[in-house]
């Protein structure tokens, strides 16, 4: 089944809410802060693991190793795609997590992934997959957020009780899923051709040993550099923009490899908000970064 909502979110608040018990959740240390916070709301807890130091995503031997030490223990496992990156080694691992407690919840986050309204790349052992088309999301219409679950999996919505905060948003959609869908479709090979022509100027431009592989760069443009937040300060300068998630959620020192991970990282924009001269201007700033101390 779809469920649809004003923002994604709003569909985890429901999904958490509807679920009986509250045993707690697995998530990754780097996840948005947007998802701890809508878990604290729900009244559900969670727990971080580090990051994979390969693929950057959630360490799935440290977390099967967790489950299976003490299966009745959790609820369910929410695991983000990092950076957008649809990697193939999920699906067995969400496979392996089934077989540990057929009734964990599996949550595959892609809000940072081209938005899959036919749900022609889903895995087949994920309950729930959930997509965004919020502002600076793949395709950005500004709200929106669906997920395909499946239809064993308890929903209902709690409008009248989540309060009144900006970031969930639980009013309606104001909007028919047909409606809805047309307009993804209609965005989303707009949205892909601008990524592709900005990402080939970065591409063109950037050394290799700064950027992350090419599976990581559809949602930004990611680099690893040292001094950061230094090359954030010269694109703002230049009258540019960049970003730097997503941090660690732990104390110094819990997660290291995402600690690791945000010391370095730089978002570059390639969606609507950019265009090919800022992307050319943003190049001649990372240069100059580089020229003046070593990448990370």
């Amino acid at each position: 089944m779809i469920l649809f909502e004003r923002r994604a979110c709003g569909i985890l608040y429901n999904l958490l809410r509807s679920l009986p018990g509250d045993r707690p959740f697995l998530l990754p240390a780097n996840v948005c802060p947007v998802v701890p916070m809508t878990f604290r709301k729900a009244g559900r807890e969670l727990r971080c693991l580090d990051l994979d130091p390969e693929d950057l995503g959630m360490d799935v031997q440290r977390c099967l190793k967790t489950v299976a030490e003490r299966p009745e223990d959790w609820a369910g496992v929410l695991y983000v795609r990092p950076y957008g990156a649809e990697t193939a080694g999920a699906e067995g691992f969400f496979r392996d997590l089934k077989e540990l407690r057929p009734d964990l919840l599996v949550i595959d986050d892609r809000c940072l992934c081209a938005p899959d309204c036919d749900g022609e790349r889903l895995s087949t052992a994920a309950d729930v997959t959930l997509f965004s088309t919020g502002r600076t999301k793949p395709v950005d219409l500004g709200f929106g957020g669906f997920a395909h679950c499946r239809g064993e999996v308890p929903y209902r919505r709690f409008a009248d009780e989540a309060g009144s905060e900006d970031w969930l948003d639980l009013s309606v959609a104001g909007l028919e899923w047909d409606a809805y869908r047309s307009a993804v479709r209609e965005e989303l090979p707009k949205a892909q051709e601008q990524r592709r022509r900005l990402n080939a100027i970065y591409e063109a431009a950037l050394p290799v040993g700064v950027r992350l592989p090419a599976p990581f760069q559809g949602w930004r443009f990611h680099l690893r550099v040292s001094e950061p937040d230094r090359l954030v300060e010269r694109l703002f300068a230049a009258g540019l923009f960049a970003s730097r998630h997503y941090a660690s959620l732990g104390a110094a020192g819990q997660f290291p490899v995402a600690e690791r991970l945000h010391r370095q990282i730089v978002n570059l924009f390639n969606d609507r908000y950019f265009d090919a001269e800022r992307a050319r201007r943003a190049v001649d700033c990372v240069l100059r970064h580089l020229e003046e101390g070593s990448p990370a």
